[in-house]
């Protein structure tokens, strides 16, 4: 096992992010997904071996089966971080926490053994477009019946292959490591809608105003300067 212990600075960011995220509403062991994400999405990849050090640490992940599961949750939120903000990022995550896992607790399963771009993957991932976007959705297909790859790969990837697979992390998680990714990229045009699918998803004004403050912070943490973005109750018209 890795000897190395957790900066100041990043238990201090975990504590904070613990502290303001909702987790009486949105759940337990959740908010990690949002620092992994966002600090990997922020360019600071090589910090998740420490955060994975951190959370092993932690006494609700003293045994076998739950260092497994956290692995798997961790690599999951990372596979679908690919489909945010590319390969780079996500490999250097998850190498890094690799390099520290003890030999005993490599999980080496695949959870895309077998996936492919068939009638069941379109539809799986056309469906959670569609309950994130809903009639909103048809103004971005206008646009991708001019620019057809980018629609194919929206329907069959991004969605088919990524985010509407949800035997690991369900739908509300899934929507953290895509917000957090998002945020980190300065998108405000696409964290609206994100914040947008959210709320349609059943997650509170409250819930979303909180896990932004949660996202900022890890954000500034990383270093990087937003310029200004959308917040929860500029978009509740549309939900």
């Amino acid at each position: 096992m890795d000897e190395r212990s957790i900066s100041a600075e990043l238990l201090r960011l975990c504590n904070k992010v613990q502290q303001e995220f909702p987790t009486p509403t949105i759940g337990e062991e959740k908010w990690f997904l949002l620092i992994l994400s966002a600090l990997t999405s922020a360019g600071k990849p090589g910090l998740a071996a420490d955060f994975y050090l951190h959370l092993i640490e932690q006494p609700q992940y003293s045994s076998f089966q739950a260092r497994q599961q956290l692995m798997r949750r961790l690599r999951e939120a990372l596979v679908k971080a690919v489909s945010i903000i590319g390969v780079c990022r996500p490999l250097e995550a998850i190498m890094c926490i690799d390099a520290v896992t003890a030999e005993g607790d490599k999980e080496r399963t695949c959870s895309r053994e077998g996936w492919r771009a068939d009638d069941e993957n379109h539809r799986r991932g056309t469906d959670w477009l569609m309950k994130l976007y809903g009639d909103n959705l048809k103004q971005i297909d206008e646009i991708f019946n001019n620019q057809r790859d980018f629609g194919w790969i929206s329907r069959e990837i991004t969605y088919g292959l990524y985010l509407s697979d949800h035997t690991i992390l369900d739908g509300a998680e899934t929507e953290l490591v895509v917000l957090s990714g998002i945020m980190a990229q300065d998108l405000p045009k696409m964290v609206g809608w994100h914040l947008r699918a959210c709320r349609r998803i059943g997650f509170s004004m409250e819930d979303c105003e909180a896990i932004q403050r949660c996202i900022e912070l890890c954000i500034e943490f990383a270093g990087v300067h937003l310029g200004p973005m959308p917040k929860v109750k500029d978009i509740e018209h549309e939900v």
